[in-house]
């Protein structure tokens, strides 16, 4: 063989190894695809559970996380969930055959070892430099929630967005709304006119407990050490990017698909600080509340709103109010339009599936078919939503949506995963203090 023939026949299969397996090619309806898990806490079990339920012709082959004694733990709860759907365990999750990896190098293990989609649930701040190896990788991928925690995540994952694009890779994000059957309907009825042309909107995530304030563990562990911050990433800005990027996202997202998913803000001024009266620095550096207010231009405003304050009323959903009507909307609950006197004209019924098993469907029927998705841009637009919001309300300033992506210099996230490594502590953010960057 002449070495300009060898040259490009080597470089022909090295793009192959990195092109995922059930590609447009070779769309294998009938195996069973190789599943590996990436964070496995609560969420992470939870994924694939909702996987599970959703396409039992899955195996679950690989499990990795930081901590060591996580992937067990997801092997005992997920194999619980197989054997109660009435499932061959050792079909899907075999536990004598499933790999499991731990420490910082767990993911490029469970990348080499065989697996067709990998779902990514760890801490958000590692969702982008996890996401930038999957790519390498060439694997399919679920993504939590979010997809960033920052502006410079941001314009990595719209990189990583368009690498993932020329390599055929199917990626479906954790924002199970848009797949759940009620709101599908409702937003297709509100793009069609339902409720008039739309004036106002609001969503809520309004949570009656701090997320963590329960769950804090490991207190022989030293509050500074990034150890203790990860294995309690709710409670850091750095490890979750704060409730309103982390949770609220969700809310802000449907709003955003409601809108045509390219109506973005021209302005935004938010509220917020810490009212819980948990201790810091244990229970972390982030707010309690924040209030937003998008100018999305042309009169129209978005007024968002969310909280995690111990005992107080709890509120979670959205609503656009319109010319002729109301839609109103809540994932588990009601999601329907009101007329303009509060009468209910039309009410969606419960779906059969629930959006967080629904998500999986489309992901793996869209990579058994051959039909590459990536949704990827949907929910980073969504995230610098929450972002800026975040950004305002720490900081107490009125600014450009547009500065946000196109100038922040904010990043989060440390370069190196290293346990014992001591933290910075800048104390919780402090309006006209706080600066942007």
């Amino acid at each position: 063989m002449q070495r300009r023939d060898f040259v490009k026949s080597s470089a022909i299969i090295g793009m192959a190894a990195a092109m995922p397996r059930f590609g447009f090619a070779e769309a294998k309806g009938s195996d069973r695809i190789k599943v590996g898990l990436v964070g496995c806490g609560g969420r992470g079990r939870g994924a694939l559970c909702n996987m599970i339920s959703a396409d039992p012709n899955v195996e679950i082959t690989a499990l990795a996380d930081l901590f060591p004694e996580k992937p067990a733990q997801a092997l005992a709860a997920v194999e619980k969930h197989v054997k109660k759907l009435g499932l061959n365990a050792g079909e899907i999750i075999d536990s004598s055959k499933v790999k499991r990896f731990s420490g910082v190098g767990c993911l490029g293990e469970l990348l080499e070892s065989g697996v067709d989609v990998v779902v990514d649930a760890c801490s958000p701040a590692f969702r982008a430099p996890n996401f930038e190896k999957i790519v390498a990788a060439g694997k399919h991928a679920f993504l939590e929630k979010p997809v960033c925690i920052d502006a410079t995540q941001a314009r990595k994952m719209l990189e990583l967005s368009k690498k993932a694009d020329e390599k055929g890779m199917c990626v479906v994000c954790g924002t199970q709304r848009r797949y759940d059957a009620g709101y599908q309907e409702m937003i297709k009825r509100v793009q069609d006119g339902g409720i008039g042309e739309i004036v106002s909107a609001q969503c809520y995530w309004n949570d009656g407990d701090y997320v963590g304030r329960n769950q804090l563990r490991n207190t022989e562990l030293m509050w500074d050490t990034m150890e203790y911050q990860i294995r309690n990433w709710f409670s850091f800005i750095w490890a979750s990017g704060d409730h309103i990027v982390e949770q609220h996202v969700h809310n802000l997202d449907a709003v955003m698909w409601a809108l045509g998913d390219n109506r973005f803000p021209v302005e935004v001024r938010a509220w917020g600080g810490r009212s819980t009266d948990l201790p810091t620095p244990t229970y972390g550096d982030r707010f309690s509340h924040f209030a937003v207010d998008f100018d999305m231009g042309n009169g129209l405003r978005l007024q968002s709103y969310c909280h995690q304050d111990p005992k107080t009323a709890r509120e979670q959903g959205e609503r656009l109010i319109g010319t002729k009507g109301v839609m109103y909307s809540s994932l588990g609950g009601k999601v329907g339009f009101q007329d303009l006197k509060g009468n209910t004209v039309w009410e969606a019924s419960k779906p059969e599936i629930p959006g967080l098993v629904a998500e999986h469907k489309f992901l793996l029927d869209a990579i058994r078919n051959g039909k590459q998705v990536n949704k990827i841009n949907q929910l980073v637009n969504s995230t610098l939503l929450a972002i800026a919001g975040r950004l305002s309300a720490y900081s107490g300033k009125k600014f450009k949506f547009d500065w946000v992506l196109a100038k922040s210099k904010e990043n989060l996230c440390p370069e190196k995963i290293e346990f014992a490594k001591k933290m910075p502590w800048n104390g919780v953010p402090v309006p006209g203090k706080f600066q942007l960057i």
